[in-house]
């Protein structure tokens, strides 16, 4: 994944008002740019893992993020890592 589309989702995942539909697999490209571990746990749930090792669960639906809760959880998670 290109630093366009990159970029495109960090805007994406940062942008007001909280969108309810970013793509995961976009979402996963730019956490592995970024550095972060992402393992799949159980139905739905996604374990994301900081270098700090700080940890983020989140629920992923049919290959997107749709709730905003959950991209606030994301965006927060991103901040407390230096990414924003």
């Amino acid at each position: 994944m290109g630093e366009h589309k990159i970029k495109k989702t960090l805007n994406q995942i940062f942008a007001h008002p909280i969108p309810t539909n970013i793509e995961w697999k976009n979402v996963e490209h730019l956490l592995h740019h970024y550095g972060f571990e992402i393992e799949n746990t159980k139905k739905n749930h996604i374990k994301i893992v900081s270098q700090n090792k700080k940890e983020l669960i989140l629920k992923v639906h049919s290959h997107e993020i749709s709730s905003k809760d959950e991209i606030v959880k994301l965006r927060h998670f991103l901040e407390e890592n230096g990414v924003a």
